[in-house]
């Protein structure tokens, strides 16, 4: 009797911070769901029960995961507690005390300095749990630097802010924390996180990697061909490389070892087909509602302007591991599932129409938020005649509840980006780091797009994608933009790259991931990643020279790189395996390779050397194969 006495306090307590993320996740999400329909609160309203909420499920989340037992267990649990607490309160005040924040014209007491401190210091912690230490340093080096502005070298000195202005000029206005970013997170990304939670748990997952079975699994190499379209179909909702990971990877890495490949090939195709997931359209990840925000266009153009790239992206995939499978003589699925496709469409394929609503809807440039509220009723009307597939009340509350907690992490990152977004508008940083990088790259757009890709990787490696696009596109985009590369262009590139580091060395989470599925070294299979998306990383280029790849202009300026960017991927993809309708010796190898480099670079002329050179390559091994046939056919 005692022990159990001792135990029910103990699950008790581990089931409160569940209780609790329910009751918030589903209060937060009609709030905002309610006011998309009846017209919102102002916007430091808005944005502060949407920061709120997402730092206590942060917090709430982490709670959960911690054992009940242990004196230094107990500490964490209570300082968690607190920081819910403290989020609160702080943003609580602003939204009792609205009114009077808005008569203020700009000041502010010692109380709101103390709330605005505690605010700052419970969001870099929220953050720090959320994605480590990288973002929350780079937020204190920023505040420092507002501090301190009358120390730093003449190009970056200013003349200084104090603790007074600075905090509470983050805490109780739109030029900080609750900044644009965030605003966009609470108008856009989260009713779209929240169809995508919905869609999951219809088993859109399971949906799309059926589809691309019935589409590919045949085919040799099949189970990778799977991974690469169920993951880009499954990405183009998701918009999280990691998540896709998870959620297909399970499925298509042993399936890809069972019929021959090597498990660091396996998780890297994987990591590479999932990281596309916040290239594909339609969802494609908060940063790209921020995009478009910042230069002030429809998320239509961003859709467009993302869709051939992403297309590029994915034959690349699909042709290095149809080459890989020729090279190792595999085949296709043997047990193939022998499901016709109108018993798929008649099963589930009911999930492909409001997807095609929010598409449609996007494209004929109606707001986003409404689009996506429209194709989620529309989801779950049509889910609710399935009776094999309807969701329980339970399966909704958990729907709602993921979706929620998927967009907590997201608020908080944007909001930390907002003090870095603030300081620079602030201080002038922005003006004087684009004086630095011109002179830095002396007017050399090749030298500034290194400088550009090396800064994009090096921070999306320790930060988010969406705080990575951030801080690059307020900092270096401008300076792109004076060098006459076009707006889109120029942000496009910084989040291309910040996406892409998910697979690149050495810290690559969504080849770590994929790595932990697949059995195979972390680091090996981040390097082999980096091997089979090694177009990606040329691809930006592509787009800052010939913008028509991103549909900007007419249709041939949008066909001839389009042209050239898929001849030269499959020069590329024969050159990184070694093999094009048969092996291909080191002579043919270095054709491919150049001939793929040479129709990558911008000029008519490289583009016609490079496809002749890949037709060499081509003609060279189609000659030997009819030599060696009629060899043989001899020799019989």
């Amino acid at each position: 009797m005692t022990n159990d006495a001792a135990e029910r306090p103990s699950g008790f307590m581990r089931a409160v911070p569940r209780v609790m993320t329910i009751l918030i996740a589903i209060a937060t999400a009609a709030f905002f769901i309610y006011t998309a329909w009846y017209g919102s609160y102002p916007a430091l309203v808005q944005r502060s029960i949407l920061l709120g909420a997402a730092m206590c499920l942060v917090f709430l989340g982490r709670l959960q995961s911690i054992p009940a037992d242990g004196v230094k267990n107990r500490a964490l649990s209570l300082a968690l507690y607190l920081a819910a607490l403290c989020s609160v309160v702080t943003l609580g005040f602003i939204v009792v005390n609205f009114q009077a924040i808005a008569e203020s014209s700009g000041f502010f007491g010692q109380t709101e300095v103390v709330l605005a401190t505690i605010m700052i210091v419970t969001l870099l912690f929220a953050t720090w749990l959320s994605f480590g230490p990288a973002l929350p340093i780079i937020a204190i080096c920023f505040l420092l630097y507002a501090l301190f502005g009358r120390e730093m070298p003449d190009i970056l000195s200013h003349r200084g802010l104090k603790w007074s202005s600075l905090a509470a000029g983050n805490f109780l206005t739109t030029k900080g924390v609750l900044g644009v970013p965030l605003g966009v997170v609470a108008d856009v990304v989260l009713y779209f996180l929240l169809f995508s939670s919905f869609l999951a748990a219809t088993g859109a997952s399971d949906t799309f990697v059926r589809l691309s079975q019935l589409m590919v699994g045949r085919m040799r190499g099949g189970p990778a061909k799977i991974a690469v379209v169920g993951s880009g179909l499954l990405g183009s909702i998701s918009g999280s490389a990691v998540a896709n990971v998870a959620a297909s990877g399970t499925f298509t890495i042993p399936m890809m070892k069972r019929v021959g490949y090597s498990p660091k090939f396996a998780g890297a195709v994987e990591a590479v087909a999932s990281s596309g997931s916040q290239l594909m359209p339609p969802v494609m990840g908060a940063a790209v509602f921020i995009m478009a925000d910042m230069l002030q266009v429809g998320y239509g153009t961003i859709i467009l302007a993302a869709l051939f790239p992403a297309m590029i992206y994915y034959l690349n995939l699909f042709l290095i591991v149809d080459l890989e499978a020729g090279k190792r003589g595999l085949r296709g699925l043997d047990s193939f599932e022998k499901a016709k496709a109108r018993e798929l469409l008649k099963d589930s394929g009911y999930l492909l129409a409001p997807l095609a609503v929010l598409f449609g809807m996007v494209m004929m440039q109606y707001s986003p938020r409404y689009a996506a509220l429209l194709s989620l009723a529309l989801l779950l009307a049509l889910n609710m005649l399935q009776s094999r597939h309807r969701l329980s009340f339970r399966a909704m509350v958990n729907a709602l509840v993921d979706g929620m907690t998927s967009v907590a992490p997201v608020a908080v990152a944007v909001a930390v980006a907002g003090i870095v977004v603030g300081v620079v508008e602030t201080t002038g940083l922005g003006l004087n780091l684009t004086t630095i990088m011109t002179q830095v790259a002396e007017n050399s757009l090749l030298l500034l797009l290194i400088l550009t890709m090396v800064s994009s990787i090096v921070l999306g490696m320790g930060l988010p994608t969406v705080a990575c696009y951030i801080i690059l596109a307020l900092i270096i985009a401008p300076v792109m933009v004076r060098l006459g590369v076009p707006p889109l262009a120029a942000h496009m590139f910084v989040f291309y790259f910040g996406t892409l580091s998910a697979i690149t060395p050495p810290v690559a989470l969504a080849s770590f991931t994929a790595a932990g599925i697949a059995g195979a070294a972390p680091l090996g299979t981040s390097f082999t990643s980096l091997q089979i998306a090694l177009p990606a990383f040329l691809m930006p280029y592509i787009f800052v020279y010939q913008p028509g790849l991103l549909f900007q202009g007419d249709v041939l300026a949008l066909i001839v790189p389009l042209f050239n960017a898929a001849i030269a991927v499959v020069g590329l993809s024969a050159a990184t395996v070694g093999y094009f309708r048969g092996p291909v010796g080191l002579f043919r190898r270095a054709l491919f390779l150049f001939g793929a480099l040479m129709a990558f670079a911008p000029d008519h002329l490289t583009d016609l050397l490079g496809a002749l050179l890949i037709a060499l390559s081509i003609g060279i091994g189609e000659f030997k194969r009819r030599r060696s046939a009629l060899s043989s056919a001899t020799t019989l």
